[in-house]
């Protein structure tokens, strides 16, 4: 094909939007509920069959798993964190959108520590 090959690829980009939208939508949130935020990341990792780029086994060419791990660092409470992260995946229109194609893995770490959503 054309190009470098050193760019992104289209679900790179694809992914990193999902990743893109959890952060506007969580940002809103935390505005509305009065969350502080020290700092906020966010990672999306994709599970995909890449035999289906040449038609092996005939594959869906889907995502299996869509996995947003997201750490905030705040000196506010745990659970207005969780309840912030809730809010963001019930208002996300990817979210909402995602859900129902493939399945979705949340994880939510705050201020170095796993907490179940």
């Amino acid at each position: 094909m054309w190009g470098t090959g050193k760019g992104p690829t289209p679900t790179d980009c694809f992914i990193a939007r999902v990743g893109f939208c959890e952060n506007v939508i969580f940002e809103r949130n935390a505005s509305i509920a009065n969350l502080s935020i020290d700092s906020l990341e966010t990672t999306v990792t994709g599970t995909w069959d890449r035999r289906v780029l040449f038609d092996i086994d005939g594959v869906a060419p889907s995502f299996k798993t869509i996995t947003v791990e997201t750490r905030i660092t705040t000196k506010d409470s745990v659970q207005k964190v969780v309840e912030v992260a809730n809010q963001t995946h019930r208002r996300c229109p990817v979210h909402a959108t995602l859900s129902r194609a493939t399945v979705m893995i949340f994880r939510l770490i705050v201020n170095g520590q796993i907490f179940p959503l």
